[in-house]
């Protein structure tokens, strides 16, 4: 018996009313090989390799301004002391330089440790492993869009045989057939898998190093001006300090804030998404739907030749030669 209502044995539909019959069972085939899972599955993949090709090479060059400018200004406050108390503080330099010192000794110590996080970051390393997954993608995404579009294809060459069916006859059953073929998809596939060879140990260390930089620009605002911060029992006096910075902490200020609309946060998406979503994907997530879609839809597209043959001057698969005229209606 058959599987579906398509009608084997027994005379079926043609024209636009048959092809639309075919884009109805097609539509079918997509939600039972789960193919639409699939897809997104490939979208996800997409979008990481996207970001990994990417290697987020202009944000992390923008920070590498700003640590080195912070690097800079870090060294040689030591050398400025006499220039740490403005305006109204001036006259508490003496008491007050030293304090100062101190802590930004402490900060510039902290600094050191997130400047070796932040040089154990290799962009490049990830720009690789992105043309690698864009290679192995080439054939893959391709095919499992195609396949996801087939029913609308389908549907829309009803709609255009229900307005004129002399359309049927270019309908292009050849690509349609192609790409169930799925070929290549077999080795894509393992290519795929081979990415990920040594790839926690690119992740991870990179996921800590990328967290310890994110939590010192965050906080760095703030640090720097608690350096600042007036002891007591003059503390009333920070205001005072604020209001009329040194040099040295409007410079630190200002690359804090540059460094605050640097955007890690794709840098982190990246990380995240080959950790949890790329990492533990089991391949056949994406072979399987994709092998079952091509296995039912190839019966669907060996019909819609049919209807295609069927239409055109140079074929028919009627027993007795078509008339002129038959052929013209």
């Amino acid at each position: 018996g058959s599987r579906d209502n398509l009608g084997r044995g027994r005379l079926q539909p043609k024209g636009a009313q048959g092809v639309k019959q075919l884009a109805d069972k097609l539509q079918e085939d997509l939600k039972e090989s789960n193919l639409e899972g699939a897809s997104e599955i490939v979208d996800k993949l997409e979008h990481l390799k996207d970001l990994a090709v990417d290697g987020q090479i202009k944000q992390m060059r923008k920070l590498k301004d700003i640590m080195k400018n912070w690097r800079e200004i870090l060294n040689s406050a030591p050398d400025k002391t006499d220039e740490f108390a403005t305006g109204d503080m001036a006259v508490c330099s003496s008491w007050y330089a030293p304090k100062v010192e101190v802590k930004l000794k402490d900060l510039f110590e902290e600094f050191r440790d997130i400047e070796k996080a932040f040089a154990k970051i290799n962009p490049a390393k990830f720009q690789d492993l992105g043309r690698r997954m864009n290679k192995a993608m080439e054939k893959i995404a391709p095919a499992v869009y195609g396949m996801q579009n087939l029913p609308n294809e389908v549907s829309d060459v009803a709609d255009r045989a229900d307005e004129r069916e002399e359309t049927l006859k270019d309908t292009d059953t050849k690509a349609m057939k192609k790409l169930l073929e799925g070929q290549g998809m077999t080795i894509s596939l393992s290519s795929l898998e081979d990415c990920k060879r040594g790839l926690l140990e690119l992740v991870e260390p990179t996921l800590r190093n990328l967290d310890k930089v994110q939590t010192f620009v965050s906080e760095a605002h703030d640090k720097f001006k608690q350096a600042f911060e007036v002891p007591c029992p003059c503390c009333c006096m920070t205001s005072y300090v604020y209001d009329q910075p040194s040099r040295c902490l409007t410079e630190l200020l200002e690359n804090a804030d540059r460094a605050l609309d640097v955007d890690l946060q794709p840098f982190f998406e990246l990380l995240s998404g080959l950790k949890d979503d790329y990492y533990d994907l089991d391949m056949n997530r994406i072979g399987k739907p994709t092998k079952r879609f091509a296995a039912l839809a190839t019966d669907r597209v060996d019909r819609l030749d049919k209807i295609v043959a069927g239409v055109r001057p140079s074929g028919s698969y009627c027993l007795m030669p078509m008339s002129t005229s038959s052929r013209r209606r």
